[in-house]
């Protein structure tokens, strides 16, 4: 495999848990990277705490990062949506979330009389909260934006539950709205926009995309062209990843990639 650089995912390969426990191996990959001067960016669709927070506890645990290694939602949302006209929110998601969009100069109000749904990850998810998005939706005619696709995710005591694209999308069926839903993570056209541009690299062909999502990431890059990397450290399983065609390599640890991949000096 012939790459020039990395698009790496963050949670279930680099850190396990909210306070970005470093994956074994994890770290001395990140210091392979920087050492050889690869180029990479760390690609996730954690909605939880905004990119500079993620940063600091990483750095905190060991990683050798700079706040422009990453790209996350929160990097696009904000942007996309004032375009939009939106000023108003109603916000599924943590606290962090609702403070990062305060700071971004919305009014986040806890009722349907609102321009707009965004959907993150919210372990506070409860009755209230649906029939709150759903009259905005419904009744106010909302606009509906989720911070990612995620299908399911994976808790930090190993249960699993539906990720945000999920809910998002049980909102766009329950209220027939804008036809789905607009989306801020990867595989979204403004993310990877963004994304493409910071890793700096134009030949998709020469990006390598590692991942412990099947569906979502592996499956959707390959389809623009990209190398891709399964993990079985995340979600999904090794068994989950039989015949899947679009995988190229799998490994149980990020340092098995070294030595597995050629990296093309990024000048030429």
């Amino acid at each position: 495999m012939n790459i020039k650089g990395f698009l790496i995912d963050l949670d279930g390969v680099l850190t396990k848990d909210e306070n970005f426990t470093p994956i074994e191996g994890a770290v001395e990959f990140i210091d392979y990277l920087n050492r050889n001067r690869i180029p990479y960016l760390i690609a996730t669709s954690n909605s939880r705490f905004p990119p500079e927070e993620i940063i600091r506890r990483m750095r905190n645990n060991g990683f050798n990062l700079s706040p422009e290694k990453i790209i996350t939602p929160l990097v696009v949302a904000p942007e996309v949506m004032k375009k939009e006209g939106v000023d108003t929110v109603f916000v599924i998601g943590s606290p962090q979330l609702i403070e990062f969009m305060e700071g971004k100069g919305f009014s986040v109000k806890q009722t349907p009389e609102v321009d707009s749904v965004l959907v993150g990850l919210d372990k506070g998810l409860n009755f209230e909260k649906l029939k709150i998005g759903t009259t905005a939706l419904k009744v106010h005619g909302a606009k509906l934006y989720a911070l990612n696709r995620n299908i399911i995710s994976k808790d930090d005591d190993g249960l699993l539950f539906p990720g945000v694209g999920t809910v998002a999308k049980m909102f766009a069926t329950a209220c027939q709205c804008n036809g789905d839903f607009k989306h801020f993570g990867k595989m979204g056209p403004e993310y990877n926009k963004v994304a493409f541009e910071k890793l700096g690299i134009d030949n998709p062909g020469q990006i390598c995309m590692i991942s412990d999502d099947l569906f979502v990431d592996l499956k959707g890059y390959k389809s623009l062209g990209l190398k891709t990397v399964f993990v079985t450290t995340g979600k999904y399983t090794l068994g989950d990843a039989e015949g899947a065609d679009f995988v190229d390599i799998i490994v149980d640890n990020l340092t098995q990639l070294i030595g597995r991949v050629n990296i093309i000096d990024s000048e030429n």
